[in-house]
């Protein structure tokens, strides 16, 4: 599907270095490898319940500090998934596999974040201004942080539009800055304004289109997730734009059994 020439502000800059890290579906991204290899924090605002990325990027460095922030998930979340998951079996609505994959989560978030020294999980919402004690925003979490040259992940579902004017406080510290924008269809103003802000201070180097939800009016997919790289860092003169995605053996369906969604830039 080609896209409106209204998206070429959306288009990447071609680089060649790109490696995915995490699993090949939901909660895997693409990262460049000469920035992630200067890293030494990741920074990770939402969570749920896939921490892939988290865990394959302590395998690749295991000199990386990880700092994640989610209101919404501890060991009682996957503890109580376990438990539901036991209970549908007597009602024919799981099996064993599925019970199977309950614990070896609980297990892995408790070896992850409890056990784990490297992994730091704060029970906290991501928030523009703090009302309460169980919110944090930018200058908070930073101010907190022994950190010099960070990546920071965003997976806030839709609250991404909130902190976006707060990052430029902090881009000289953002080596590699992932966000999943939410909404594109009903947000498309808030987005553009979003990304045309931060293109100041950040590369767009990679796009995936989530297939977990559907498309936009003009093709272009609702939720999409952004690779930016800092400009001032890694300054990149050669601006030869990537045009077709997904690229091969390296963007991968979100949904693995629906086909990913295919657009090109003009």
């Amino acid at each position: 599907m080609k896209l409106s020439k209204n998206l070429n502000y959306l288009r990447p800059i071609k680089i060649n270095n790109l490696f995915g890290v995490g699993n090949k579906m939901d909660g895997g991204y693409v990262v460049p490898s000469k920035a992630f290899q200067h890293i030494d924090s990741i920074l990770s605002f939402g969570l749920g319940d896939n921490f892939s990325f988290e865990q394959h990027a302590l395998i690749l460095n295991n000199k990386l500090n990880i700092i994640v922030y989610d209101h919404t998930v501890n060991i009682f979340y996957f503890f109580k998934k376990l438990l539901k998951s036991i209970k549908r079996i007597f009602y024919f609505k799981s099996n064993l596999v599925n019970i199977l994959n309950k614990f070896t989560s609980l297990i892995n978030y408790t070896l992850f974040f409890l056990i784990n020294k490297k992994a730091q999980y704060i029970h906290n919402k991501i928030v523009k201004k703090i009302y309460f004690s169980n919110e944090s925003n930018l200058k908070s979490v930073f101010n907190n942080l022994k950190g010099e040259n960070f990546l920071v992940k965003i997976d806030i579902e839709g609250d991404e539009y909130k902190i976006i004017s707060d990052i430029n406080n902090f881009s000289k510290k953002i080596h590699i800055l992932i966000i999943e924008f939410h909404n594109l269809d009903k947000k498309r103003k808030l987005f553009k304004n979003s990304i045309i802000f931060l293109k100041n201070f950040f590369n767009i180097i990679h796009i995936h289109g989530n297939n977990y939800c559907s498309l936009c009016k003009d093709k272009f997919p609702e939720v999409v997730e952004f690779t930016f790289l800092n400009k001032n860092i890694y300054p990149l003169n050669k601006k030869k734009f990537q045009k077709n995605f997904p690229i091969k053996d390296l963007d991968f369906p979100c949904y693995q059994l629906r086909k990913d969604y295919i657009f090109k830039f003009q």
